[in-house]
């Protein structure tokens, strides 16, 4: 059966992103060996998605093992029948599970790991189209993994792919069930697993499948890349050099090592409110504003999503700096206020509680004002 693909077709012959050229090399140059299940690990923001369509294009592309050891060999060629095919928006030798990861609705590390790629800025999304940050996963089921099975076993003449994205939704018997072509590999057959969380993998999948280092990221490439963009695109404002440099670690800090996600903080409404949010802040604690005017403020100028992410980053600091640890956000100087060192750990894990208990509502489809409204009148009383 063919699947439909994504007009959004760029993401399968974009450029690589600096620090996945070894991952790269690595994976082509044992083209005629490559194991029969590959997985593909790491956090959010590091650009695995992006990375696996583009080696997706390569294994099915008929002019592959012309572009290895050429200044080419970053992808598919993009003009034989193969890549036409996965131009046009069909091709029969590639199944995803589930659907929804197809290019076209990529999540956000992957979309803009082909926009960065090219160098350009995303456009900045209108507060009132704003989204959940963290789109909904949902299990995939035994009944799914059965159905790529006709696909799997059938005869090819070339390669075939299948890719399944956040392979660790998996249930028990549909891990179970994948179990066995993966103990049973038909030649010419790929299958590519694609997890945020690889400690929620069975540890009898990810015995049979080989980890590609994609989460091997060196640090100087990562630094230099995200100067360059910063620099080429304004993303942020910025004295000299050295001040660039400490925000671009500041914001590796605060994604965890991250690149894209370490941009995208930098390119964030949230991230620019910073300052604000403790002003607003600090007017509630005394009453120089109301809780509903502070509510407001924020319905107005930052997502309810964008909200909590901020919220979450400021209270993360606060509770580093009652363990009489140091603030990730050595910007702000929040050391320097006493009403955020007199705080007690108790009571800024009774607020993040609060933050989850609005996530969950939120999708429960609790109207937005009434989640703002509550985490105003909490922050006020912290």
């Amino acid at each position: 059966m063919k699947q439909q693909l994504s007009s959004d077709h760029s993401v399968y012959f974009e450029p690589l992103l600096p620090w996945q050229q070894p991952a790269w090399d690595h994976l082509i140059s044992r083209y005629d060996r490559l194991p029969h299940g590959l997985l593909f690990a790491g956090m959010q923001g590091i650009g695995k998605r992006a990375f696996v369509w583009r080696f997706v294009a390569w294994l099915l592309c008929d002019n592959r093992l012309q572009t290895i050891g050429s200044p080419n060999q970053q992808g598919a060629c993009g003009h034989c029948q193969s890549c036409q095919w996965l131009q046009s928006g069909t091709y029969p030798d590639l199944q995803v599970l589930p659907d929804s990861s197809l290019p076209m609705m990529l999540d956000s590390e992957d979309k803009e790991a082909t926009k960065k790629s090219k160098g350009t800025t995303k456009k900045t999304q209108k507060k009132s189209d704003t989204v959940s940050s963290e789109p909904a996963k949902t299990s995939i089921k035994v009944d799914e993994i059965r159905d790529l099975q006709p696909f799997i076993s059938q005869g090819s003449s070339g390669r075939r792919v299948c890719v399944i994205d956040n392979a660790d939704m998996m249930t028990v018997a549909a891990a179970n069930a994948l179990l066995k072509t993966l103990e049973e590999p038909r030649e010419g057959i790929h299958l590519l697993l694609i997890t945020d969380w690889p400690t929620k993998l069975l540890p009898t999948i990810k015995s049979r499948v080989q980890q590609v280092a994609i989460d091997h990221i060196e640090r100087d490439k990562v630094t230099d890349y995200l100067t360059n963009f910063v620099k080429q695109n304004n993303v942020i404002p910025f004295d000299n050099e050295v001040s660039l440099t400490v925000q671009i670690e500041q914001a590796l800090k605060l994604a965890n090592g991250a690149p894209l996600a370490a941009l995208d903080m930098l390119d964030s409404d949230w991230y620019k409110h910073r300052d604000t949010w403790i002003k607003v802040w600090l007017a509630l604690r005394v009453g120089k504003r109301s809780s509903i005017a502070a509510s407001d403020y924020w319905q107005k100028n930052l997502s309810i999503d964008d909200f909590i992410k901020l919220s979450e980053f400021m209270l993360m600091d606060f509770s580093r700096l009652s363990l009489g640890l140091d603030p990730l956000q050595a910007d702000l100087n929040l050391g320097g206020y006493a009403s955020i060192t007199e705080l007690t750990l108790e009571r800024i894990q009774q607020v993040m509680g609060l933050i989850e208990d609005v996530k969950i509502a939120r999708y429960q489809n609790v109207q937005d004002k009434m989640a703002y409204d509550r985490l105003i009148s909490s922050l006020a009383a912290l």
